[in-house]
């Protein structure tokens, strides 16, 4: 089951490789093992992303480099990411996050020779400039948790053109053992990241679903945006210029000028009318997260920040280096989206919107 669903994802997605895994983390950490990253290394991130796709970079005894967002989307640029290139730099990952592509061309111009792992866990299907986001990288890491567009419970699966690398990843997930080839050994450390035969039979069941799926969620997005349009102090997520987004979330933009007390004042009154929604995504920046402020990794080491470059300090973030990251926080208010919802849901939930803005705006100042 399993190579069966290897295959047909990568026909999918159109590129010759694919190693199915335990998880969407293990197949960011797996991107990252392949690429042979020595201590010390940095890699550059999303500072508004899954843990999942951060602690691998710690695992690998590499340094993440957080790079500021812009403040719309939430997203990396290629201006966010060159700023933060150095001669350590050995990888960058790029998450298109809530199913908004990045602009992959330029990012791809902005690091040379440096490796992408674009991270596709919350992207399926998304597109720039008439390619899947995930074929524009040396690796696409996807996620089949149990929140996903299509899901097994838990699972991840990554992809690859380059057939060194994707040897090497398939070796990761198997302990580093070259299952059917000639005079196996352990070749290196690694972990067992494998899918499970029960994990592969559900999701060749779902992969046909996936492109209607995406087109559901897509059309019903769009029905929001018209419903929303002229709201004062709220913005639909923007569309993508050059692509095609693909709604994990719904995400909208909140002014607290216009609304008082900005976008949890707004799910507050959302939530006491049966529309949940996430005020802030994940509420604070990564580099704000306990493991990163008082690097709590192994033991009391303070490895890789400690250890992997002697000599090397490494100070915590500066928040002034984060402006639109802080601004996009601050902002975002996430909304549930899947692709049953009808129309009339939609109508429904923008009218829940229209009305909690109507209150907010007629409370005395």
């Amino acid at each position: 089951m399993v190579p069966r669903f290897e295959e047909e994802f990568a026909r999918l997605q159109g590129l010759p490789h694919a190693v199915a895994l335990s998880s969407g983390s293990a197949a960011v950490h797996t991107a990252l093992a392949a690429l042979d990253l020595e201590p010390g290394d940095e890699v550059i991130t999303s500072p508004v992303t899954d843990m999942g796709a951060i602690a691998p970079i710690l695992w690998q005894g590499a340094i993440p480099v957080f790079c500021d967002l812009d403040p719309r989307t939430l997203l990396v640029t290629a201006d966010t990411i060159r700023a933060k290139i150095t001669s350590r730099t050995k990888a960058v990952v790029v998450t298109h996050l809530f199913g908004h592509p990045c602009a992959m061309d330029e990012i791809l111009e902005a690091v040379g020779n440096i490796p992408v792992v674009e991270d596709c866990a919350q992207a399926p299907l998304a597109e720039w400039k008439g390619r899947l986001a995930g074929t524009f990288g040396t690796f696409a890491a996807y996620s089949f948790q149990q929140g996903k567009h299509i899901t097994c419970g838990e699972g991840g699966i990554l992809l690859t053109a380059d057939p060194e690398l994707a040897r090497r990843a398939r070796l990761f997930v198997n302990k580093g053992w070259p299952y059917g080839e000639p005079n196996p050994d352990h070749e290196f450390l690694a972990m067992n990241f494998r899918m499970t035969e029960l994990q592969g039979a559900v999701l060749l069941g779902q992969l046909p679903k996936l492109p209607g799926v995406v087109r559901s969620r897509r059309e019903t997005a769009r029905l929001m945006d018209e419903l929303l349009a002229g709201i004062p102090g709220v913005e639909p997520p923007p569309r993508p210029g050059e692509g095609e987004h693909s709604y994990w979330r719904y995400t909208l933009q909140v002014d607290g000028e216009t609304l008082p007390g900005g976008a949890a004042a707004l799910a507050e009154i959302l939530g006491r009318n049966g529309l949940p929604a996430a005020p802030h995504y994940v509420g604070k920046p990564a580099f704000q997260l306990r493991v990163f402020r008082e690097r709590r990794t192994l033991g009391r080491s303070r490895w890789p920040w400690e250890g992997s470059r002697p000599g090397e300090t490494f100070p915590p973030e500066d928040p002034a280096d984060f402006p639109g990251t802080f601004q996009g926080l601050e902002r975002a208010l996430v909304l549930p989206w899947n692709e049953r919802y009808t129309s009339r849901d939609v109508e429904e939930m923008a009218a829940l919107i229209r009305e909690a803005v109507q209150t907010l705006r007629s409370q005395p100042e």
